[in-house]
């Protein structure tokens, strides 16, 4: 935060105009976005907020429509964790609009994943189902001159892409459990397409899955997954590796007198302080 702060005292004074510039507030947007992560992955909302709303203006002023489009699908998905998806795809549209004849496939998939999680949580089946072709059909088409520079583009593979609307498919059996199983099985996916060394994505499609396997009644199964999550989940707990857990806890609840799933939530309540 203080090495943004410097930068953005810097560019106060920065000429107007110059190609210098320019690649100064895209540095600028960048680091707004790394402060916006950090505190939305500590629950710091407010702040997460702001800096995601800075890093979008920032990278516009620096001619970059696609890392301001990225920082807004950041602020969605924020909207999203906090349960306000009318919210989140308001700001998503805005995204896409702003990118309409720009955005390389690559940026389009990863903003119609945003856009199918705002339907997942509306409940709107159909819109869901359309936005998932769109962004599977737009990730086909492969990368683009320029998607490496960009923060969540570049990290767009097969494996995020399969577990991103693997959860999505979970919200979505919020409203109707048929779509838990395709849930399972686009988690699944990408639990086996994941590079090993990216172990906090493994955790999230771990809990991801239990969670799924909850709605479709296989508390041991559930059980089992967080139990293999766990070792790796231990030292990640502050922040929205935490909230997923606690999530578990508590959905596993009408399950607690199995065996299984009642050891396995102390062993969580006592990670988490639950």
């Amino acid at each position: 935060m203080a090495q943004l702060d410097t930068h953005l005292r810097r560019l106060k004074e920065a000429p107007a105009g110059t190609a210098e510039t320019r690649r100064a507030f895209r540095v600028g947007a960048e680091l707004a976005d790394i402060v916006a992560t950090m505190a939305w992955d500590e629950a710091a909302h407010g702040a997460a907020q702001r800096y995601f709303k800075q890093a979008a203006q920032l990278a516009h002023v620096a001619g970059d429509d696609a890392l301001a489009a990225v920082a807004l699908a950041s602020l969605a998905r924020q909207c999203f964790d906090l349960d306000r998806p009318a919210d989140g795809l308001e700001v998503v549209q805005l995204a896409q609009y702003a990118t309409r004849r720009t955005a390389s496939p690559r940026l389009r998939a990863v903003l119609a994943t945003r856009e199918a999680w705002a339907h997942a949580q509306l409940g709107d089946a159909p819109a869901f189902r359309r936005s998932v072709r769109l962004a599977e059909d737009y990730f086909g088409e492969g990368l683009r001159e320029g998607d490496a520079a960009t923060p969540s583009v570049r990290s767009l593979d097969e494996a995020e892409l399969m577990g991103v609307i693997g959860a999505r498919y979970r919200d979505l059996s919020r409203h109707d459990a048929r779509h838990a199983a395709q849930a399972q099985d686009y988690i699944g996916r990408a639990i086996a397409l994941r590079d090993p060394d990216r172990v906090r994505n493994r955790v999230f499609d771990l809990v991801g899955l239990a969670r799924a396997h909850l709605i479709t009644r296989e508390p041991e199964r559930a059980a089992e997954l967080i139990a293999v999550a766990l070792p790796d989940a231990a030292p990640l707990t502050s922040g929205r590796v935490g909230v997923k857990l606690r999530d578990f806890h508590r959905e596993a609840r009408p399950f607690a007198t199995v065996p299984a799933v009642r050891d396995i939530r102390e062993v969580v309540a006592a990670k988490l302080a639950v």
